[in-house]
């Protein structure tokens, strides 16, 4: 499924990056915050989306380099919050929404 643009307005979110980045290159325009990072393949679908507690959102989307949650990703987008728990809620809901393939059920 392609990110929807709408997500970025998500009252939960306040930040974002301005577009999608090239992965694994740009990793270093993350920011060290809360938040919701997720990788999109050479078609633009999302197909790994993951949180970042404790102000490591850029140190948590380097930690996944060369892992299967990375496999296929060709760029990413990120997504701060105000809390880890915000971060998490916002995971969980957009994992539910869509579906990606490299998230393992159940987490």
């Amino acid at each position: 499924m392609k990110f929807d643009l709408n997500d970025k307005n998500d009252k939960r979110v306040v930040g974002a990056s301005p577009y999608a980045l090239d992965y694994p290159d740009d990793v270093d325009e993350a920011p060290n915050k809360a938040g919701v990072y997720m990788f999109i393949d050479r078609e633009d679908d999302v197909i790994y989306i993951g949180k970042a507690s404790g102000g490591r959102l850029r140190d948590e989307i380097k930690d996944k380099s060369n892992t299967s949650a990375d496999k296929g990703a060709k760029k990413y987008r990120w997504f701060r919050t105000n809390s880890d728990e915000v971060a998490k809620d916002l995971e969980a809901d957009w994992i539910k929404k869509y579906k990606p393939k490299n998230n393992k059920i159940g987490k």
